[in-house]
């Protein structure tokens, strides 16, 4: 019996998710040995060999194989950009200069801007790897792809950078000639002013196109605290809008002018608003269920999210070493595509009502406005362990601000955009069409002002490895119970429907 268990065929997506499950592991298992063993090109041949022989069989004991494979692969790739990173070694506490390329938007705070660099040259030596920096000088220069150079003194990273420069001197800033989708977000930007005033302007440019830099100090802080910074910055929520607004417009064409329609727009957004981890996470999620939708198919959750966390680290390592951003936008699709179909399923799922005809608009809407409370409440749940690990943060009323925040945005970026359009043709008319979208921003900003002024809202914690693993565990305990007691087919769940 158990030896006709182990032969039994299993469908190739499996094997595929557990050679991206094993690439994960090894990759975070490759920063354990100090040596460089593993960056031998005869490893990456031994994955390939068993890797080969486990897609040729695809039965279940061959599933060993490909976890193997995975981590072969992973212990590889990720002992090369180890072994890499070390040539800031030979430059860390010397006072220097450096040039390296603005990979995000700069955010400034306290007469200080702060950068994520990449492409870093020190005395004519390429680097891999970003770098942190704070820099004093011409601040309100620096935009998303120029070329900077900043000197001072080199230290030892944190997280993700193997090194970081903080207070460093700005001298020079070379205009990055190679974005022009930030060249055309910063123009609708301009002439979003024409039709929206105030910090409204700064947060539906931070809503549309991920630009959370021009927010306030206060406003942004308030943001923090009311854990709603995920609505203005680069998010899936955002993208997750965008695609099923346009798969559902295209469609009443055809299924390919949805699949182009929603596709092109995926990309543009992530062009405009930067392939940070969050967004190449999201664009990628959106883009593979936008193509399973075509074609007929069905991702399972768990193998499209270890399929595309394996392919972002493969770009970049760093990220299984302590990127928070990167595993707070796996946590949020995992209770976005994972845990609120359960708890959908496990409440409502008996249902089988018929209203009239009369009433199903009021039906779909309460429907909407449902899916939108569980996603919400099961994304943040899902994130709150880390967020709590890695940041050693808590927002108590988080739960509150999103749901009186989160029914309403999908109807702020359409007027926002409308807003800005007209803003761009017809500026005499652009504060009239504008106050609709001016009125739902300013009550945004003023949500996340009263939430934030609440009792214990600024929360932090001290969370160690310990209770976030016993978090985890009843989170997939919880998800175990329900799934067995729904028999809920994952399969039939696609983000973008």
């Amino acid at each position: 019996m158990i030896f006709r268990v182990f032969r039994r065929r299993i469908h190739i997506s499996w094997h595929i998710a557990l050679l991206a499950a094993g690439f994960l592991l090894g990759v975070g298992l490759s920063l354990v040995p100090a040596t460089a063993v593993f960056a031998q090109g005869w490893w990456l041949v031994l994955a390939v060999a068993l890797a080969a022989m486990g897609l040729a069989r695809r039965r279940v004991w061959t599933l060993s194989l490909l976890l193997l494979a995975g981590m072969l692969v992973g212990l590889w790739r990720g002992t090369i950009e180890r072994v890499d990173l070390t040539g800031y070694q030979a430059f860390l506490g010397q006072n220097l200069t450096l040039t390296g390329k603005v990979f995000e938007d700069p955010s400034v705070e306290d007469n200080l801007v702060k950068l994520r660099l990449v492409e870093v040259e020190i005395d004519g030596v390429q680097l891999p790897g970003q770098v942190w920096a704070s820099a004093l000088g011409r601040i309100s220069e620096v935009r998303r792809s120029d070329r900077v150079e900043i000197s001072g003194k080199l230290k030892n990273g944190f997280g993700t950078f193997p090194a970081t420069m903080s207070y460093a001197r700005l001298l020079g800033v070379q205009p990055g000639q190679d974005d022009p989708a930030r060249d055309l977000r910063d123009a609708f930007g301009e002439k979003l002013s024409n039709a929206l005033g105030g910090a409204a302007q700064n947060l539906g440019m931070g809503i549309l196109a991920g630009q959370k830099t021009a927010l306030p100090p206060e406003v942004s802080e308030a943001f923090r605290i009311a854990g709603l910074t995920h609505i203005v910055v680069a998010s899936g929520y955002n993208l997750t809008i965008l695609i099923r607004f346009a798969r559902r417009s295209f469609a009443r064409i055809s299924r390919l002018a949805a699949l182009f329609g929603g596709g092109s727009l995926a990309l543009g957004f992530a062009c405009v608003t930067g392939f940070s981890p969050s967004m190449t996470r999201a664009a990628l999620v959106a883009g593979l269920s936008l193509l399973a939708w075509y074609f007929g198919r069905k991702f399972h959750p768990i193998i499209l999210l270890l399929v595309v966390a394996a392919a972002t680290v493969v770009v970049n390592p760093m990220y299984v070493w302590g990127d928070a951003g990167w595993y707070m936008s796996f946590f949020a699709f995992a209770g976005v595509l994972i845990f609120a179909p359960l708890v959908q399923d496990y409440f409502w799922g008996g249902e089988r009502a018929k209203p009239a005809r009369k009433l199903s608009r009021l039906k779909q809407l309460g429907t909407d406005i449902r899916q939108i409370f569980i996603e919400t409440t099961s994304a943040q749940l899902l994130t709150m362990p880390i967020i709590a690990l890695m940041l050693g943060q808590f927002s108590p009323y988080g739960l509150l601000a999103n749901l009186l925040v989160l029914p309403i945005v999908p109807i702020t970026m359409l007027l926002t955009f409308v807003a800005g359009i007209v803003g761009w043709l017809v500026p005499v008319a652009a504060p009239i069409v504008g106050m609709p979208a001016q009125s739902l921003l300013d009550y945004i900003i003023w949500v996340s002002g009263a939430v934030a002024q609440l009792p214990g809202a600024n929360h932090e914690v001290t969370f160690g490895l310990a209770p976030f693993a016993g978090v985890i565990a009843l989170i997939l305990t919880a998800i175990i119970y329900m799934r067995r007691r729904t028999r809920h087919q994952f399969r039939d769940n696609n983000v973008v429907a």
